[in-house]
Order: C-alpha cells, then structure tokens, then sequence
C-alpha cells in the first residue's frame, strides 16, 4: 500500500518497532521513516510505504518542536531518569530572570556535544555500544541551532521546556547545557516532538486510526519547504527525466500532474532544470 503517514509514536517501543508495526498493519514491505526517537519519547514521525518511501530525501525534517519535562538535582550517564544516576546535589531556586538568561544563551546558532547515549558512528560502532561498556569516547561539538527556548517551573525542581530546533538537536543535552547554566544538575523526564515544519500532533494517526483504514496524509504535506512544488506542463518529458525549462521557479522543485507527484529536479548552472529522481 502506497502511503504517507505522520505517526504519533506511544512511549515504550522503537521507532524500528514502530515502522514494523505499521508495516504490519498496511500490509507493505516497504517502508521507510523520517526523525528516528528514542523508545522513551513520544510524538510525530514520518512514516512512508510503498512508493512514497521514494519522497525519504524531500520531506520536511528541519524546525522540529518539542515539549520536555526535567527535575534538577541529579546527573545520569543518558540525560534522563532512565539512565544511572551518577551524581545528586540540592538545586536551589532560580529567578525568573535567570531561566531567562539561561534560556537566552542556548539559543541561536550553538555547539552541542552529542551524548554517548546517541546513534551517532565512531570507528563503526554506535556511541551507545561504547556507553554500555563503560568506555567514554571524545565527541566534537556539532553546529544545531535553537530557533526558540522556553523555560517554565512551578516549584523550582520540576521544569518544562518547549523548544524548537534544527534537525539532529539532542534535547537531552540542550536540558544538560541549561542546567550548567545554572550550576545545577538535570534529567530530562519526558519527551514529545510535537511538531515538524508546520506538521502538528493534531494531523497524527495512531496505529488504531491505521487499522481503521484512517489517518494517511496527502503526500504532498511532507515535502520540505525548499521544494517549491510546480504544476508540470510537459508530463511526458519529466516522466522520462528530460532536462526542462521552467519559469519563475525556485532553484529545487517537486512537479505535479493533478496533484499526483512525478519528479524532484534542480535548476543547474546552464537555467535549465536537471531531474534528481522521478518520484511516480
């Protein structure tokens, strides 16, 4: 079955387990999937089957929203309250015009240094399988850029967080490096992606709403926002990756018949516009 999906992933399983479920449920082997989270977290993913899985390197997966919990006074080896507890002080209370301040400075264009609990390769190997064998590897600090930071607490301990950042952003160590801020310790109770590029958890399916036959998104509310989307004049030429010319257009197009999607192409230096990959 041919299909795009903005899934709301429960808390407790993979997004792999996720993506097999719904490969169950749709009958399709094939399968594919935008924003991998971790089995703790819940919240959007992109899910394509079929031949939508073709649409993977065009769909939107920068400007993700998230909404955090965390509690200051203990330090974990994850991050979070899943992981072992390294170390515990007594957090203090913080003004209003600290969080502030320490909110402010991890926003913009930063440097984060991703935690060993991360997917990320070094010599072949996940991070997390040094991590689980005790064995610390240097990082370097990765570009991310925090478009928006917001800190709330009602009793100085207990904290919520609802940021939005580029893609690849580890949350867990934004609420680590906020806390720092402060001189305080911190783990990140729970997770939820709550947005991604304009998509909201109210255009979420669930695996019920999948079973019941409901919940699939038009395709084309996946595609990336750099990709203007064209209405194509000549569907014979692109259906066979001819090089077209197109007018007043953005330099990376997806073009449409009818709303059916055929081809990503690129403007090159020539003006003309060279096709990436047919997409029908």
């Amino acid at each position: 079955m041919d299909s795009v999906i903005l899934l709301n992933k429960p808390t407790g399983m993979t997004s792999f387990d996720a993506v097999a479920k719904c490969r169950r449920i749709l009958h399709e082997k094939k399968t594919g999937h935008t924003g991998t989270l971790d089995p703790n977290a819940s919240g959007l993913m992109i899910v394509l089957t079929g031949k939508y899985t073709k649409l993977l390197p065009y769909c939107k997966k920068d400007r993700k929203v998230y909404h955090a919990e965390f509690s200051l006074g203990k330090k974990s080896d994850t991050g979070d309250i899943w992981g072992t507890v390294l170390d515990e002080k007594e957090p203090r209370m913080h003004t209003k015009d600290e969080l502030e301040e320490a909110a402010a400075s991890l926003t913009g264009n930063i440097l984060q240094v991703p935690p060993m609990y991360s997917a990320i390769r070094k010599d072949g190997k996940r991070l997390y399988e040094y991590a689980r064998k005790g064995i610390e590897i240097e990082r370097e600090a990765r570009p991310a850029t925090v478009f928006s930071l917001d800190v709330h607490t009602e009793n100085g301990i207990d904290f919520t967080m609802d940021a939005t950042v580029s893609s690849g952003t580890y949350v867990r160590t934004l609420i680590t490096d906020f806390a720092e801020k402060l001189g305080e310790y911190a783990v990140m109770t729970s997770l939820v992606r709550t947005g991604i590029d304009g998509l909201t958890l109210s255009m979420a399916a669930t695996f019920e709403s999948l079973e019941a036959n409901e919940g699939f998104l038009d395709p084309l509310a996946v595609i990336a926002p750099e990709y203007e989307i064209v209405e194509a004049e000549d569907e014979k030429r692109i259906r066979n990756g001819m090089t077209i010319r197109i007018e007043h257009a953005a330099d990376q197009v997806i073009l449409v018949k009818d709303r059916t999607i055929l081809a990503a192409y690129e403007k090159r230096a020539d003006g003309f516009y060279h096709c990436l990959r047919g997409l029908f």
